[in-house]
């Protein structure tokens, strides 16, 4: 593929990849600040209390597999249909277990509620279990496009009904309901687009031959799952569910941005630079680039956040939610270098080396093990404290591998990425600042400080004509045209 070609899948691929994010993650926000004026932190904290489970068993269900197609150049109608009916039982088997264990869960936490809830929410793994295939498909032919339609649509009918469903008194239901609804109506459009129907094949042969490449990111994910979902565990276990509440709701809105870009380059990287895996020159050149580019989106965003939060929180959800404000700013910094994790980590996939990737998040977790256990000896802020830095200790070791696979090293990669620190720290601790000084009402004091911050935050970066700045607004300028808008128009 020519480079001209590659560059071009790429911008269209990141374009459509921010612009689903924009539209669903934004959707998702409105209609969550909405359920959390309608709703108490108790009832979020009680569906926090079986994430851990259901997000397990997601896991289980993918098994690394679709990772596997992505990065497989050229994929039969076997491989396709052996993957698909893979998922399909260990779904049957993961949705089965989860269904047995209801009654544990909700004796341990000793919330019998849990029960019926735990039931609903894991029709969520079946649903996932027979639309995985038709994702794979959608990302392999890097077709953003139809993604963002399919996840701006199900967003918004799903965040509707959850509305609607709080506003008639369903409480913790409305936010069960949300995610069902979501998952059955992506489910749907994505198996009406693709019109790919499974074949009655399995080839073991081919099983084996993905399952070796996935198995590695299947524990891996097991892993990161266990411990990210572990932080509800311990806080549901040993405080109240409305602390856990409190919790859930600050590392929700810290995690959204960050997720969004993390997914942006996952998916749009990955299929990329799997057509070049075999250059490294290019690869090195492209990944610097894309380094520059997403981190400066990363801080910009994480930095600004910490330096808005006690407005954006009293304007968007109330006072009752003010205690998740110091909670939500450590996990923005924390979650402000994890897309570097995510393109280290694409750095060993492309070059098919999940078992060194593998090692890299063993090593992670032992390091972190320690601080987690030292958070359930001294409490929440310890806790929060240690996901900080978990999150940038982890980078470094991520990067360990890079400079062997594509002679990017972990100083070339901090060159990259660090200088934005400081020239994007500096708004945010002035607009910061800013808000200790001055005592306004909340909602002018938002709009003060997000002004300001977005001033100073752009002067600085056209003045030093910044990488990541540059290439943004050029996607966007050469993207967001009235051709362009008709056209998309046009393709509905």
């Amino acid at each position: 593929m020519g480079i001209s070609n590659l560059k071009r899948k790429a911008v269209n691929g990141f374009f459509w990849s921010m612009l689903e994010s924009i539209l669903s993650q934004g959707q998702g926000m409105i209609f969550g600040i909405l359920l959390a004026r309608l709703l108490s932190p108790g009832e979020f904290g009680l569906v926090g209390m079986i994430t851990i489970f259901i997000s397990i068993a997601q896991v289980f269900v993918d098994s690394g597999l679709s990772q596997a197609l992505v990065g497989k150049q050229n994929c039969s109608k076997v491989d396709y249909s052996t993957i698909f009916w893979a998922n399909i039982i260990i779904g049957l088997l993961a949705y089965l277990i989860i269904w047995i264990c209801a009654p544990y869960i909700a004796g341990f936490y000793d919330k019998p509620e849990l029960v019926k809830l735990t039931h609903y929410s894991a029709i969520t793994i079946l649903i996932g279990s027979v639309t995985l295939i038709q994702q794979t498909i959608l990302i392999k032919e890097i077709d953003f496009k139809t993604q963002t339609k399919i996840s701006t649509i199900s967003t918004f009918f799903a965040g509707l009904a959850s509305l609607i469903l709080a506003l008639y008194g369903f409480g913790v239901w409305s936010l069960v309901w949300r995610t069902l609804i979501t998952q059955a109506l992506r489910s749907i459009m994505m198996w009406r687009h693709n019109r790919w129907l499974p074949s009655f094949l399995f080839s073991k042969r081919i099983f084996s031959e993905l399952f070796s490449f996935g198995s590695n990111i299947l524990l891996i994910s097991i892993v990161a799952v266990i411990y990210k979902s572990f932080y509800n565990f311990i806080i549901g276990k040993n405080y109240s569910n409305t602390i856990l509440g409190y919790y859930t709701n600050a590392d929700q809105y810290s995690t959204l941005p960050s997720s969004t870009l993390t997914n942006i380059t996952s998916k749009v990287s990955f299929p990329v630079l799997s057509e070049i895996q075999t250059d490294n020159l290019r690869l090195q050149e492209s990944i610097s680039k894309l380094v520059k580019t997403i981190m400066y989106v990363s801080f910009f965003i994480m930095f600004g956040l910490i330096a808005l939060a006690k407005p954006l929180f009293y304007v968007l959800f109330g006072e009752k939610w003010l205690p998740s404000v110091p909670i939500f700013q450590a996990l923005c910094l924390a979650y402000a270098i994890s897309p570097m994790h995510v393109i280290n980590h694409n750095i060993l996939k492309v070059k098919g080396r999940s078992g060194l990737f593998l090692r890299t998040e063993i090593i992670k977790y032992i390091i972190f093990t320690p601080l987690l256990i030292l958070g359930i000896i001294y409490g929440l802020n310890f806790l929060v404290g240690g996901i900080v830095f978990f999150y940038w200790i982890g980078f470094f070791i991520n990067a360990l591998y890079s400079k062997h696979l594509i002679d990017y090293s972990i100083v070339s990669q901090c060159k990259d990425f660090m200088p934005l620190i400081f020239l994007l720290g500096i708004p945010a601790i002035l607009v910061f600042g800013f808000g200790l000084v001055l005592h306004f009402h909340p909602f002018v004091m938002l709009i003060l400080q997000g002004c300001g911050y977005i001033l100073l935050s752009f002067g600085i970066s056209e003045l030093l004509k910044l990488t990541g700045f540059i290439e943004i607004r050029e996607i966007l300028k050469n993207k967001i045209t009235i051709n362009n808008i008709v056209k998309t128009l046009k393709n509905k």
